[in-house]
């Protein structure tokens, strides 16, 4: 796991000691035990998975956890993207998507599903 989950793992067992809702901890420690199989894949929490205990705990409505997530990773993304620009020599750049679905597919309300 990556550094920063750890540092934030133990942030948010802290906070939840602190506000008397230790819940949250157990309940992402045990996604952390049921995705344990998974880890020979790749797939490890990271600090994210503990930051919207964060988001809530300072009052941030859910909604806006998505843009949270993305102001921090901003200037990443921009200096990639001005290093792209700028540099013939840097590759980094990820490939072109382009998307092959459909362009309309019918909605089914969630009680028909």
């Amino acid at each position: 796991r990556a550094p920063r989950a750890r540092h934030m793992r133990e942030g948010v067992r802290k906070l939840g000691e602190e506000m008397g809702a230790p819940v949250w901890y157990e309940i992402l420690q045990g996604v952390v035990e049921a995705m344990k199989p998974y880890s020979r894949h790749g797939l490890n929490v990271n600090v994210d998975f503990y930051s919207g205990v964060i988001y809530n705990a300072i009052g941030t409505p859910a909604n806006m956890f998505t843009a949270m997530f993305a102001i921090g990773r901003l200037p990443g993304w921009i200096a990639q993207w001005k290093e792209l620009h700028e540099d013939p020599a840097f590759k980094i750049g990820r490939p072109r998507q382009i998307y092959t679905g459909p362009n309309e597919t019918d909605y089914t309300p969630m009680d028909q599903r």
